[in-house]
């Protein structure tokens, strides 16, 4: 990997992760629900944009978009903790979480990359 698609990745993971940041703290302002609304918004926002850039980019800008944004953006840490969490208090929220969020993000990434590879 040359030096130049390291500071692609690298800026794009910026990017990525002070959205992840500020998406995941607007939505705790404003949802008190036992679901981890922000991580899910943010994991279904990211994989949109990933199932768009498998459809219709390459290169500099697939690095950028994908590795870059997406990577930070999305977090299977986050998922994993906030399952463990809700484990112990909810297990029905817990038992959502494991199920849909993965379920609805293959959704939106296989519809965004259908939508875009197919134009």
């Amino acid at each position: 990997m040359t030096a130049s698609a390291i500071l692609v990745i690298a800026v794009g993971g910026a990017i990525g992760a002070a959205l992840r940041s500020i998406v995941e703290r607007w939505v705790a302002s404003r949802y008190h629900g036992a679901l981890p609304a922000g991580l899910f918004l943010v994991n279904v926002i990211g994989s949109a944009i990933a199932g768009a850039v498998l459809g219709g980019t390459t290169g500099a800008l697939r690095l950028f978009l994908l590795v870059g944004i997406c990577g930070a953006l999305t977090t299977y840490s986050g998922f994993g903790a906030a399952v463990h969490r809700l484990w112990s208090s909810d297990r029905r929220a817990a038992w959502v979480t494991i199920l849909g969020m993965p379920t609805l993000c293959i959704a939106v990434a296989a519809l965004t990359y259908t939508l875009i590879a197919s134009t």
